[in-house]
This record gives C-alpha cells, sequence and structure tokens, in this order.
C-alpha cells in the first residue's frame, strides 16, 4: 500500500498507484478514465523524499500527460515518491479532444496562482494544487507544458541558480529566466521548493511528447535532479523578456494581407520566427490604425515604448531592431487573452 495519505480534495479525484492495464491503451484512452482533475501517487523507492508534476494545466497541451501515460504503462518505479497533479480534465476531453485551453468563461489556470485566491472553480483549483504540493512536502516540482505554436521546447523560471537550470535541463538547454508576474505556478518557487515550467514545444509534434517522457523518466529515475551532474549540456539563457500584447479594444487575425480594419494582422507563418532573429527588414503583419493604440510591451523591467521595438511603414509590421522572438502564437484566442509573443533586444540575449 502507498505510505502517503492524501489530503482532503475537493475538486480531485485521488488515484493511487495505477497499473499498467488500468490505464487504457492510449494517452487519450487514459485521459477518458480521469472523472475530473486527478492527483496520482506513485510510491518510490525512497518514501521520506517527493516530488510533484504538474500537467494539463491547459486542456490543449497534451504532452505531459503523454509522458506520465508511457511511463505508467512501462511499469516506471520511481526513486522517491511522485505525486502527479492533473487539473484541466474536462477542458481536454472536450471534443474531439485537447483543444480547448480551458473551459469557456473560465479563467486560465495557471494565472490563478496569486494570492487572495479568487472564489471561482479555477481560483480553488489553484489553491487546491497549493495544498497538495504543500502536503506533499516535494524538493521540486515539474510544470509542464506545450507551445502555444510550433516551437523548440525550452524551460521557464523566475530564479537563476544551480538547482532550477539542473531540473530545466532535464529536458532541454534553452532556459527563459523572468520577472513577469502572471500568476504562475511557477512564480511560488522558492530556494527550498524550486518549481520550473518545461515548454515541450508544439501540442501537435510528437518528439514534443517523446522529449515530455524521457525528461520526466530522468525527473523519476535520477537520484539527485538538483545538480548539473546528471548533465553535461551548457544552458542557453534568455533573460527577462518582454510580451507583445493587444491594447484593449483592438483584435487579431492571421493572413497575408491586411484582414482587419482595426486590429493586427500578422502573417500566418510567423511562428517559423520562434526562438530565431527578425531583421529590422523582416515583414511580421500588417497594422490597421496607430501602432501605440493596437500594441504595447510588457517589460517587466519597467514601461517602454512600442516603438522601440517594432514599426509601422504603410500599415505593415516590422521591427524595429534586431530581436530574437519566442513563444510566438498562431492562435488568436491565445493571443487576444495572453500574448502575441515574447521578444528580446538582440543586444540583450
Amino acid at each position: 500500500m502507498p505510505s502517503w495519505k492524501a489530503p482532503e480534495q475537493g475538486q480531485f479525484y485521488y488515484w493511487p498507484d495505477p497499473q499498467p492495464g488500468a490505464i487504457g491503451d492510449t494517452a487519450y484512452d487514459f485521459l477518458k478514465l480521469l472523472p475530473g482533475p486527478t492527483h496520482i501517487f506513485i510510491p518510490g523507492q525512497d518514501n521520506s523524499r517527493s516530488r510533484v508534476i504538474a500537467t494539463l494545466l491547459h486542456g490543449n497541451e497534451p504532452s505531459g500527460l503523454h509522458g506520465i501515460f508511457h511511463l505508467l504503462k512501462y511499469g516506471v518505479r520511481p526513486v522517491v515518491d511522485i505525486h502527479v497533479v492533473i487539473p484541466s480534465v474536462d477542458a481536454a476531453k472536450q471534443a474531439p479532444g485537447f483543444i480547448y485551453r480551458m473551459l469557456p468563461h473560465h479563467k486560465d489556470l495557471n494565472r490563478c496562482f496569486r494570492e487572495p485566491y479568487e472564489e471561482s472553480d479555477q481560483g480553488r483549483l489553484a489553491r487546491e494544487i497549493v495544498d497538495i504540493i504543500e502536503a506533499a512536502d516535494p524538493e521540486c516540482v515539474i510544470d509542464v507544458h506545450n507551445t502555444s505554436g510550433s516551437s523548440p521546447s525550452f524551460g521557464v523560471t523566475t530564479y537563476m541558480d544551480q538547482q532550477h537550470d539542473a531540473l530545466v535541463s532535464l529536458f532541454t538547454h534553452r532556459m527563459i529566466v523572468t520577472d513577469i508576474k502572471l500568476g504562475a505556478l511557477m512564480e511560488l518557487s522558492t530556494d527550498e521548493r524550486p518549481i520550473v515550467t518545461i515548454e515541450c514545444g508544439g501540442a501537435q509534434d510528437e518528439e514534443s511528447h517523446l522529449l515530455a517522457a524521457d525528461g520526466l523518466r530522468r525527473f523519476m529515475e535520477l537520484d539527485c535532479v538538483l545538480s548539473l551532474q546528471h548533465t553535461d549540456m551548457s544552458l542557453e539563457f534568455f533573460h527577462n523578456p518582454m510580451r507583445l500584447e493587444l491594447k484593449d479594444g483592438s483584435d487579431i487575425a492571421y493572413g497575408d494581407h491586411c484582414l482587419l480594419q482595426d486590429g493586427v494582422t500578422l502573417l500566418p507563418d510567423i511562428e517559423n520566427h520562434n526562438f530565431g532573429y527578425v531583421e529590422p527588414d523582416v515583414r511580421l503583419g500588417f497594422v490597421s490604425g496607430e501602432l501605440a493604440s493596437n500594441l504595447k510591451i510588457n517589460n517587466p523591467l519597467g514601461e517602454v515604448a512600442i516603438t522601440d521595438y517594432f514599426r509601422l511603414d504603410d500599415g505593415v509590421l516590422y521591427p524595429s531592431r534586431r530581436l530574437k522572438l519566442f513563444m510566438v502564437t498562431g492562435n488568436p484566442e491565445i493571443a487576444r487573452k495572453d500574448c502575441l509573443l515574447y521578444l528580446v533586444s538582440a543586444e540583450t540575449d
């Protein structure tokens, strides 16, 4: 029997030690077996230590669930107790599956991890996730996501130290260090309990699922995951990225010509610039109206003018300096509710 006793969990179903024959034949079968937000407990060889994996905070980001399914199916027995938190099950189940980031009229769960927690389904769910983490008292937490478009993998953290570096390097060599506060789970990271976000790449890419499975296997099987002794990988750092966001009242579309009378149209291949440099002569899209009336820069280090980084030439949107872009989305809903992309100046990345 598992040595760990689950706390009372209002919205979470508790599933201790799932066996390979009880989880279905595919990750989608596994999803359908989950009755709602689910907390899975996998007992480890050393019951005095634990780690936490969070995945499917967004219902359209399945790589973490694929990874967990793969490891459970093959009966991987971790070195320490593992707690897996899978909250956005209902959103993920909406036909045809793994399409909805969150249910309609629900707030983004990964924007709810801040006090005071909202008196809403998502706010209470975030609070319960924190309660599970605190009850488990883990040495570290991994939060597994997919990027909103096609992209290489990367990690995101609010800290720069060996522990956070080591956790990211289980999965990838790219690491974004940010001071932007959005209410994300990783913002609860501390020296005593490091938390990192892993973006495995595009949700539709099989290699993203493989990356998640390989990284989670290392997270479960390595005795020490908080030092860089497990890798000789050199991390590539991106510091304090800025967010390109729509102004209130503006709208977004994607196409090879201007599609909106008022708003922003990004080129349909905009995702090809993920983790690439863009020069001042590279077309990014079109803006109807004034640039500053449609777009803004969210900079963790202070206010910045949109014209410091982007310019319009006869309604065509260009960088005003050499930039590096990442987390570029081709999903208009994510662009509206979150951001269009992240960027750093080429002089500071």
